[in-house]
């Protein structure tokens, strides 16, 4: 029996770090039945596996991307993924429509957020870093019309079937009423898209399809609100609960682009991306058959002891390269330049408001989750304590 053998997705969800720690030391690549397929946990065997397309092919069968969300570009390999991502990435560049959005918006829609909340003590996640999350990308992609929260429950309603490993028909049927809810607004969307400016009209005007769009936004919003919304809580947490970090960040305020980097590579919001090996091979002296499932796990990576100093450390002076949150290669995030500049704004306008914000000693932040982990809240109260 193999490691793989003991290890289910529950065990997963509660709690992957010194599961990922111990197939790191003793089966990088290691055979996972309840999953079935292989987990990858170190940085230079993920590494090999996205400069080889040509043998970890992103255009799996099955597929959790495509069954949830429709063929997209995390689905495909180049030069098909080259056009998709030539046409969708400006939009989310900083001379495009989300540079503009945080230079002129994202900090009024912060405020305003903050301006609801419970004076007295709100949740971080629920409260704010949600909506924050889900407007900003509503509001980029030229969805906000429809509401903040039905963006969220979007994101919510995908993600419950992205991370359905085990292939749980209950959260299969999640995945599919909500894959179609979308698509039914995402086609009226495309029809009156014209030239309003929005990312959603950029991709009409530039050549992407209905249906390339209808599933690459369905992608963009699976993937474009979790990673800064636990973002921001996790940042908020680090510097209410690590008195070092936070007068670190006050004595020079540009170390808080470093915190966010390093909370980034620590906690890993997203943590896999899965390829099928196209023939068979050996991956770091293991063999794989051609078909198998093969999944790089970004979370471990991030903290592999040979690739890393002292990996477990949120270390504000780090200089040991990009960290893999946002995956690797050919196939790394478009929506990342966006994503880091929502946590920044968020939790600086969220403490410029509330100085003296403290964790509320009652409420325990737990951190849940494998495919997508974060806090589950992180309730804080606003005034000094005893």
């Amino acid at each position: 029996m193999g490691l793989g053998d003991s290890i289910s997705l529950a065990d997963l969800e509660r709690e992957p770090a010194p599961i990922l720690a111990r197939l790191r030391t003793q089966e990088p690549v290691c055979w996972i039945p309840a999953m079935d397929m292989w987990l990858v946990t170190r940085w230079d065997d993920v590494a090999f596996m996205e400069e080889h397309p040509e043998l970890f092919t992103a255009a799996t069968e099955p597929s959790f991307l495509a069954r949830t969300l429709g063929s997209n570009m995390l689905t495909c390999d180049p030069p098909v993924h080259t056009r998709l991502q030539e046409i969708m990435q400006p939009p989310f560049q900083p001379g495009g429509r989300s540079g503009e959005f945080v230079s002129n918006e994202l900090t009024g829609i912060a405020d305003r957020l903050l301006d609801a909340v419970d004076p007295a003590g709100f949740d971080v996640m629920a409260d704010y870093a949600q909506p924050l999350s889900a407007g900003t990308l509503a509001t980029v992609l030229g969805l906000d019309s429809y509401g903040f929260d039905r963006m969220w429950d979007w994101c919510e309603g995908l993600c419950t079937d992205l991370a359905n490993f085990e292939d749980d028909p209950d959260l299969a049927a999640i995945g599919k009423r909500t894959k179609a809810d979308l698509g039914a607004v995402l086609a009226k969307r495309i029809a009156e898209a014209g030239n309003n400016g929005s990312a959603i009209s950029w991709f009409v005007q530039n050549g992407a399809t209905p249906e390339e769009i209808v599933n690459n936004v369905r992608l963009m919003i699976s993937g474009g609100i979790n990673e800064p919304r636990d973002g921001i809580g996790l940042v908020a947490w680090l510097l209410l609960s690590e008195p070092s970090l936070a007068s670190a960040v006050d004595a020079e305020p540009t170390k808080m682009r470093r915190l966010i980097e390093e909370m980034f590579r620590v906690h890993s919001p997203v943590g896999t991306v899965t390829r099928q090996a196209t023939q068979d091979l050996e991956l770091a002296g293991v063999a794989i058959a051609k078909g198998d499932l093969v999944s790089g796990v970004l979370r471990s990576i991030n903290l592999d002891e040979s690739h890393w100093t002292n990996p477990d450390v949120i270390d504000l002076g780090r200089r040991e390269g990009s960290h893999a949150a946002f995956a690797l290669g050919a196939h790394r995030c478009l929506g990342e330049w966006l994503g880091r500049q929502e946590v920044r704004v968020g939790v600086e306008r969220l403490f410029a408001r509330f100085p003296d914000l403290r964790l509320d000693p009652s409420r325990e932040v737990e951190l849940h989750g494998f495919e997508f982990r974060g806090p589950r809240s992180v309730h804080v109260l606003t005034s000094v304590g005893p």
